[in-house]
């Protein structure tokens, strides 16, 4: 055994990121870790080029190389005390040192809870509800063709991440904690047409990013992969070439079956692994955006790829979950891939499901929270946390983001397609898809304090819930029945996107309203009020297992803290 140096470190925080460089690219091949139970894990190494985001006078973002590439190891320690590494090449040790680990004060991982398996807890116990939304990429701008007034070049800039940096701050300042990335979009992507060849240098925005989402308490969930087709000219296209003959999949078939493409792919999946595996800021990896929609001969050979690759993924990054999704559940002949995903491989179901009037599915075509409350009954289990994981309005069979989000000043389809599912039984928001057309564009940010206030506090994976809907002819009224609280949505039905975005009508005031909760076996309690619109200034009463409500255009959030 050879050792070139030994070193010793300064404390890492429990469940940061500890990273190390190694001066000889190449050299170290793979990295033990002991900690203080003794239990020894390997982690990959990887290439790093050490990059800067620089901006130019228009704001826009490049990458910059900065010196020469090394090779890397990431670890994050989940024991406090003394933890140490021995960098190995093949069977000779070229460094070894050690580091402590001091208490943080960190949650830790997003898990299945133990006590609760329809909801999310961390490692240290503490209930974790996903409360966001889609932040996919950044949006692009058209670069010009030449000096001629509207000439484009075909090429595109972006903010990049100051966009990120916005978006996280405002979604952590009001209570936010959740979002979603496509690892696969052009801004994120490190592989280019050459199959399982990646730029070393294009991994420095992910870690910005990632590093933001440490920063304001975001847990990411990244998507690794979104083509449907490599028949070239749409936003679904690919283009793969072998590295060593040039030629391509001869269908996506080919490329979910044969074991080359799937090793090919690995390699590009691996580089992500090794870079942020079992790091707590992923709170899960996402195979695939809407499998179901690549051009295959059956839905069976996504079906098996998935139930394949889970565990593949898994194995490699045990301390991150691992899931996969469907497209929009606009169709009733859907229901068949959404009950193939209730297999065990998948950590939490999801579902998609869009407010579209060219829906096949009736349901879709009118009134997002029934459609929000049915999407989350159909794809739910009693073993599993499920999430609303797309949703939004858009026009005719997804041809654009909705006509009437520009209209839409209160967030009547922020507070229909966000809020509702959770009150069927999933364990987080509603994740619209439309961040930066409706969310960031009407400034909708502030809609998720409410939520996240009404949810502090309870402990959503011991309270043993069960949805219950006793909504009447003016409101919806969905609530959660637990042990210790009862949380509800209150909704005026006239204040709807068809009334008053489509139709222009003001919606009446709901007066007098009462609901009965003395079948729920709630009779009294304490009763906090949460608005996402300002909406009078009266507050609900509950006396004799009869909840009154003030009179209300819009609608509220309710906490019940039973007596």
């Amino acid at each position: 055994m050879t050792i070139t140096s030994e070193v010793r470190e300064g404390p890492v925080p429990r469940y940061g990121r500890w990273e190390r460089h190694f001066d000889r690219a190449g050299r170290v091949d793979r990295v033990e870790f002991g900690g203080p139970d003794g239990a020894v894990t390997t982690r990959p190494v990887f290439l790093h080029q050490p990059g800067e985001l620089v901006y130019d006078e228009h704001g826009y973002e490049a990458v910059e190389a900065r010196g020469e590439p090394v090779t890397a190891v990431r670890y994050t320690p989940v024991q406090v005390g003394e933890h140490r590494y021995r960098a190995l090449a093949g069977g000779e040790v070229v460094e070894e040192g050690m580091f402590r680990c001091e208490e943080s004060g960190h949650g830790g991982y997003v898990e299945v809870s133990a006590r609760g398996p329809r909801y999310f807890a961390l490692s240290d116990g503490e209930p974790y509800c996903a409360i966001g939304l889609n932040l996919c990429t950044p949006p692009g701008y058209p670069l010009p063709g030449g000096s001629e007034h509207f000439a484009v070049s075909g090429r595109s800039a972006t903010l990049g991440c100051k966009d990120y940096e916005r978006w996280f701050r405002r979604l952590s300042e009001h209570g936010g904690n959740f979002t979603r990335l496509w690892l696969s979009s052009s801004y994120f992507e490190a592989q280019g047409e050459v199959a399982g060849q990646v730029d070393p240098l294009a991994f420095a925005r992910l870690d910005r990013v990632v590093d933001l989402a440490r920063a304001y308490g975001i847990r990411l969930k990244v998507c690794l992969e979104h083509f449907r087709t490599l028949e070239p000219g749409t936003f679904f296209s690919k283009v793969l070439r072998h590295p060593e003959d040039g030629r391509s999949p001869a269908s996506m078939d080919e490329w979910f079956e044969s074991a080359v493409w799937r090793d090919l792919w690995m390699r590009r999946v691996g580089a992500y692994l090794a870079r942020y595996g079992d790091d707590p800021v992923i709170m899960a990896w996402e195979l695939w955006n809407e499998i179901n929609c690549c051009a295959t001969r059956d839905w069976s050979v996504q079906r098996e790829w998935t139930r394949r690759t889970l565990p593949e993924i898994k194995r490699r990054s045990p301390r991150n979950l691992v899931v996969n999704s469907i497209g929009s559940f606009d169709d009733e002949a859907y229901q068949r891939w959404y009950d193939d995903f209730k297999m065990e491989e998948m950590d939490f179901q999801q579902v998609h499901r869009y407010l579209d009037q060219g829906a096949r599915m009736e349901l879709c075509r009118h009134d997002p929270v029934a459609f929000s409350v049915d999407a989350i009954r159909r794809s739910r289990r009693p073993d599993r946390p499920v999430i609303l994981a797309e949703t939004g309005g858009v026009n005719d069979v997804h041809t654009g983001p909705f006509r009437f989000y520009r209209y839409d000043d209160t967030g009547i389809i922020f507070q229909d397609t966000t809020f509702p599912a959770f009150f069927a039984g999933s364990a987080g928001t509603g994740q619209i898809w439309h961040w930066n057309e409706y969310v960031d564009f009407k400034n909708l940010w502030r809609m998720f304090r409410p939520f996240a206030d009404m949810v502090a506090g309870v402990r959503l994976d011991e309270e043993g819930f069960e949805p219950v809907d006793l909504s009447t002819a003016r409101v919806w009224f969905l609530a959660l029945c637990g042990r210790r609280h009862c949380l509800a949505l209150v909704r005026s039905k006239a204040d709807s996107w068809y009334a008053v975005l489509r139709d222009g009508q003001e919606p009446p005031p709901v007066r007098g309203q009462r609901i009965d909760l003395r079948p729920l076996a709630v009779r009294s309690g304490e009763v906090s009020t949460y608005r996402p619109v300002p909406d009078g200034r009266g507050r609900p009463t509950l006396a004799e297992g009869v909840l009154r409500l003030p009179a209300f255009r819009h609608g509220m959030l309710l906490k019940i803290r039973r007596a």
